[in-house]
């Protein structure tokens, strides 16, 4: 940061504005600060705090307390401060809270806090800020420092010099970590803590379900599980055996009812054959009828081809007989058309011995058309020359009159211009009250909006409630319904084991032989089905309740947002206008400046530019409308000259267009007319001519056909007879009857097909059949029967003596297979504990040294910046003392790693910086805020820290020690920095020639620049 100008008005002892240009001090100057006790030199750098932050730099005192008492209550209380980082200029305003007089009528009102930050950039501003707490935050962003941190690294207050020097661990880690941007490093601490937490939750919760597990079984832990199992097996494997041999028994009765059951169907089988090969033979005949039907037909089918033939050359003959008839009329009419054609043409030929002479008549009426339509031509062009001539000289009165009305114009708009530019003065101001009002009723709407979301917040949270402790109240219903089921299902266990137990033999659970108080069976039965399924419902029960648990904090928090956002909203407009008379300002400043906008005065400008610009145009075209008039009267003089020749060279009968046009008209149509004829009459006798010989031609071929077809005729006919003949059929009408179409005959054909493969399957069956029941005869199904259903209960009995035992068993394996599941997750689990757990802990500083990630990398960078401010502490304490950074390990559980310590030159002993005295703790903390500006800027991404101010402290130091600090000073202006000293030490008068000179009085200070 590089300041520019500050600001002052009726602010500490400054009653009226008082302003510090610091670009007048040149670039990177070092200026002392000088002036008497209590003259204000601390406020300079209270009002620098006060502008950027709304503190001062002693936070002693607040903004409303600054107001200086030696000023006029009409004159408002504020700081102006202008800086620069890097190639951008900033501009921060700031009024504190303030009582101010009423602008009607006697008595004060109260200002509250109100702040703005804008950005320059050449001649346009940005605003980027306009309340206080958003004005502060974006100096934060801007400038990467607190206020607190700005106190301790860029303005060293008075009596707080000290407080960077030997400052704690914590607070230096917070300091240097806002300078260096280092806050990567606690993103890595938080993150592996929150991942070794995250495995060490996981973690317990197996061990959870491994306790859950074991439950279920009704076991403590594992051995008894193994031992359970061990138990069961060999009771299992008997019951297993038995149960397969009930097995082979109720199959081998089963097979014997199946043997018997398939003769019987075989029995009945046998007389359901005879009796349908029976009903079969009453088909016989008529199947019989249908093998000659098909014979028939297929004897007819042979003569299809001769009798198609036959009627097909019949059918030809009667048609080529008709075409025969028809050309040889065709043949006659030809004939009279060509004797007809022939007659007119040799007529029109007659009539073409007059074309010669209208030939010669239209070319002399077409010289004479030229000669009139040429005379036309010229008038026309005479008529428009005249025309011309008269346009211009009218167009030249006209702008002769232009040029007059636009010299008046010209001097009127220059009058109108000077008017609105007197209207035109305090739009700016106008727009910037608009700005402000619009931001205040933007506010009140947002105060509105905010309002209506902390109601719909507050009911959207009691929703959420109602639905967490609906949840909650059904989750605790849902796990005392799962406990009950799951100890009915325990006690239904035992009483499953007391039943078996034998008089004598060892109870398979405490191994005692002796039963007094066997296990009773409860009435409700329940399943382990039934208590997975409750087991169930109560994890769904639990995690709605935390579902709704979590929807409500966060009902909550969105509440307490919205509130938040409403009190720092109504904190603001606690002093504002109501939104009605906000409303009515706007629509006030909104016609002003809308009228005043309405002033354009370019556009009268530009008015005038146009207007000057048209006259100069008008003067040219003036001259230029001179010279065509002159040259439009020599152009209607020549064309009048060369009409009159013409007119005299026609002949008075053909001296107009029309009549010349009409007789021409006249012999073109009748050249046309003969033409024509002799073209048509020409057509009509070739056409006459090619229709005759088309027409004999055709009669001559329609004679041949005939001709082929009579002879074909006689041949096909002969033909069918002699089939006829050698055919089964006496006449033609036995041949029509017998034919049948493919159709009929392919349904005739399968149903004989049908009825012989019927025949012979259902034989081929009987005969079959018959051959393997000779020898057996119908057996009885009841003594069977009553075997099977006596095997079948013996396997029923023994297979739920084995279904109980085989889940029992399933239900331990199960356990020991989940068992094995969890104990090598968990020890997974345990491992990458041991990583993250590790990792996490050296992070966060709990174990070793108690150095965090984050504090071990500023401690890296803290070297750095000790390396510096020992070679000027060095220098400063005449070669006394050297910075270091404490390595021991704090007391207790205190953080460590960024604490200082100081070498001892003279003893040869390091000590904590807190033993140092007076003078040499400002030595010190000088040496180390200028060691902190040198290292900070040399890493990319810190903040800039081209400015130091300094408040007392040089009072404290002996004439030597005071020369070289001020050496140190120099050196460090003269690489680029800007070094003010705030003192009244007066040796410092004579070695720093820049200065500004606070002088005192009794109505307020006033700042001097002495150079």
């Amino acid at each position: 940061m590089r300041p520019i100008s500050l600001t002052l008005q009726a602010f500490g002892p400054f009653a009226d504005q008082q302003t510090i240009e610091f670009d007048r001090f040149g670039a990177a100057p070092l200026f002392l600060i000088n002036g008497a006790t209590g003259a204000g030199k601390s406020s300079i750098l209270d009002a620098i705090c006060y502008a950027l932050y709304g503190e001062t730099t002693g936070s002693e005192r607040t903004g409303d307390q600054m107001r200086c008492d030696y000023a006029d209550p009409n004159l408002l209380t504020f700081v102006r401060f202008a800086f620069a980082l890097g190639d951008k200029q900033y501009e921060v305003e700031r009024y504190p809270e303030q009582q101010v007089p009423k602008k009607r009528g006697e008595g004060f009102t109260r200002k509250t806090h109100s702040a703005t930050l804008i950005r320059r950039v050449e001649e346009e501003q940005t605003l980027l800020a306009n309340k206080p707490t958003p004005v502060r935050k974006a100096v934060e962003e801007l400038l990467g420092l607190e206020v607190n941190q700005f106190r301790q690294v860029m303005v060293i207050p008075q009596g707080k010099f000290r407080e960077l020097l030997i400052a704690n661990s914590k607070d230096r880690e917070a300091i240097f970590g806002q300078l260096f941007q280092t806050h990567i490093y606690t993103q890595i601490e938080r993150a592996l803590f929150e991942r070794a937490a995250g495995i060490r939750k996981e973690k317990d919760e197996f061990d959870n379900q491994i306790k859950g597990a074991l439950n279920v079984a009704a076991l403590e832990n594992e051995g008894e599980l193994d031992n359970a199992i061990a138990e069961l097996t060999p009771r299992l494997a008997q019951s297993q055996e038995a149960y397969k041999t009930s097995q082979q028994r109720r199959d081998n009765a089963k097979q014997a009812l199946l043997d018997a059951q398939q003769l019987v169907k075989q029995f009945n089988q046998l007389a359901t054959l005879k009796q349908a090969l029976h009903q079969l033979n009453t088909q016989q005949t008529s199947i019989d009828a249908k093998r000659q039907q098909i014979k028939n037909a297929e004897q007819a089918a042979q003569l299809d081809v001769a009798y198609s033939q036959y009627k097909d050359a019949q059918t030809q003959t009667v048609h080529s007989q008709q075409q025969q008839t028809n050309a040889q009329q065709a043949v006659n009419d030809a004939t009279q058309a060509l004797t007809q054609a022939q007659t007119e043409y040799d007529e029109v030929q007659a009539q073409q011995t007059a074309l010669p002479t209208l030939t010669q008549e239209h070319y002399d009426l077409q010289s004479m058309e030229n000669n009139v339509r040429q005379l036309q031509t010229q008038q026309q062009a005479l008529s428009q020359a005249q025309q011309t001539l008269q346009r211009t000289q009218h167009k030249r009165q006209d702008i002769e009159r232009a040029i007059a009305n636009t010299e008046q114009q010209l001097v009127q708009q220059r009058q109108q211009w000077e008017q609105a530019a007197q209207q035109r003065a305090g739009l700016e101001g106008q727009k910037l009250a608009l700005t402000q009002c619009v931001e205040l009723i933007n506010k009140r709407l947002n105060e509105s909006k905010l309002l209506r979301q902390c109601s719909e917040k507050q009911q959207a949270m009691q929703a959420c409630n109602n639905d967490y402790n609906a949840a909650k109240q059904t989750s605790l219903s849902a796990a005392r319904y799962a406990d009950e089921l799951e100890l009915k299902w325990h006690q239904n266990q035992a009483a499953i084991l007391a039943a078996r137990l034998q008089p004598n033999q060892a109870c398979p659970v405490c191994g005692s032989h002796e039963h007094p108080h066997p296990a009773q069976s409860n009435s409700d039965t329940v399943t382990k089905e039934q208590v997975q399924s409750a087991r169930q419902q109560q994890s769904r029960g639990h995690q709605q309740e935390l579902s709704a648990a979590t929807a409500y904090q966060q009902a909550s928090a969105d509440l307490h947002f919205v509130q938040q956002q409403l009190s720092e909203l109504q904190e603001d407009l606690a002093q504002q206008a109501s939104l009605d008379e906000l409303q009515q300002q706007r629509q006030d400043l909104q016609s002003t400046i809308q009228e005043r906008e309405a002033i354009n005065l370019e556009r009268f400008a530009e008015q005038i530019r146009q207007t000057e610009h048209r006259l100069t145009q008008h003067k040219q075209q003036a001259e230029q409308l001179h010279d065509e008039t002159d040259k439009a009267q020599q152009y209607y003089t020549q064309l009048e000259t060369e009409v009159n020749r013409l007119q005299a060279s026609l002949h008075p009968d053909w001296n107009t267009l029309d009549k010349v046009l009409a007789r021409k008209q006249s012999v073109e149509q009748q050249m046309k007319a003969l033409t024509t004829q002799l073209q048509n009459a020409e057509q009509r006798l070739n056409q006459a001519r090619s229709a005759a010989a088309a027409a004999n031609a055709f009669a001559e071929s329609a004679a041949k056909q005939l001709e082929q077809w009579q002879q074909s005729l006689e041949t096909m006919h002969e033909a069918w007879l002699r089939a006829l003949q050698q055919s089964p059929f006496t006449d033609e009408a036995a041949y029509q009857q017998a034919r049948l179409s493919h159709d009929t005959r392919t349904a005739l054909n399968q149903d004989v097909h049908a009825f012989d493969e019927q025949l012979a399957r259902l034989t081929g069956q009987l005969e079959s059949l018959q051959a393997q029941l000779a020898e057996h005869t119908i057996p009885d199904i009841v003594p069977l029967e009553a075997t099977l259903e006596a095997c079948q209960t013996e396997v029923t009995s023994a297979f739920n003596q084995v279904t109980e035992l085989a889940s029992r068993m399933d239900n331990l394996r199960q356990v020991k297979a989940k068992l094995v599941d969890l104990y090598a997750r968990n020890q997974a689990l345990e491992a990458k504990y041991q990583v993250y757990g590790t990792l996490s802990d050296i992070a966060n500083g709990r174990t070793g040294a108690k150095v965090s990630l984050h504090r071990f990398v500023l401690g890296v960078l803290l070297d750095d910046v000790l390396i510096q401010a020992s070679q000027r502490l060095q220098i400063m304490s005449r070669g006394r003392y050297l910075l270091k950074r404490k390595q021991e390990r704090a007391k207790g559980n205190a953080g460590s790693g960024l604490d200082l310590m100081v070498e001892d030159g003279y003893t040869g002993k390091w000590r904590d910086v807190a033993t140092l005295s007076g003078g040499e703790s400002f030595m010190a903390a000088l040496s180390l805020a200028l060691g902190v500006s040198d290292v900070v800027q040399s890493y990319s991404g810190g903040v800039r820290l081209d400015t130091l101010f300094i408040d007392e402290g040089f009072g404290s130091l002996d004439p030597e020690s005071l020369d070289l600090a001020i050496q140190t000073l120099v050196d460090l202006q003269q690489g680029g920095r800007t070094i003010g000293i705030i003192s009244h030490v007066s040796e410092l008068k004579e070695q720093i020639a820049l200065r500004l000179d606070i002088q005192a009085s009794r109505l307020g200070s006033h700042i001097q620049l002495v150079s």
